[in-house]
């Protein structure tokens, strides 16, 4: 099963990655085009601005999940580098609460997609819900990756490793 979940987090990281890299740069030309549009041939692309909202939704929430995977979130230390024991305490119950909050997000995030599925944008053929669907998704694939952070024996909120009962710091990320 551990090995599972770690090879399932690699997939997954990989996969968000690689769409994350196909989305921004779809955004960024999709951008370009409607500048282009606007002020050079003083037609607007009246779908643009929607569009544009769906694909950051899903850049923005990719990228939370592969900032898991990484150990690259925000961090705020409370506690000074020699209470080390009681900073790995913290965030391993930082880890839980967030893995619960996380299951929230998804729960929460499927009846949000439901109540949206039949709603339709203003200017393009695509449901509201697909505005949503990065939300519950993500946070499914974060869990994945906190979870194998965790039976690899790492704290992915700290950036951190058990190595023997030692706890061994990185400062890759720092």
């Amino acid at each position: 099963m551990k090995k599972i979940i770690i090879s399932l987090s690699d997939f997954l990281y990989k996969l968000f990655k690689g769409l994350d890299i196909l989305l921004l740069l779809i955004l960024a030309l999709l951008t370009f085009s409607g500048v282009i549009s606007r002020y050079v041939f003083n037609s607007p692309i009246v779908w643009l601005y929607e569009l544009t909202l769906v694909l950051f939704s899903w850049i923005v929430f990719g990228g939370i999940s592969i900032a898991f995977k990484t150990g690259e979130n925000i961090r705020v230390d409370l506690f000074s580098d020699d209470r080390k024991k009681l900073k790995f305490i913290f965030g391993v119950i930082g880890n839980i609460f967030t893995i619960i909050f996380l299951i929230v997000v998804v729960k929460n995030g499927i009846t949000i997609i439901t109540t949206t599925w039949s709603q339709q944008y203003n200017t393009i053929n695509l449901s509201t819900a697909w505005f949503y669907i990065p939300f519950p998704l993500c946070a499914l694939v974060s869990i994945v990756h906190l979870s194998s952070g965790l039976l690899e024996g790492r704290n992915p909120l700290l950036n951190t490793v058990i190595d023997g009962g030692e706890i061994l710091w990185s400062d890759l990320h720092y």
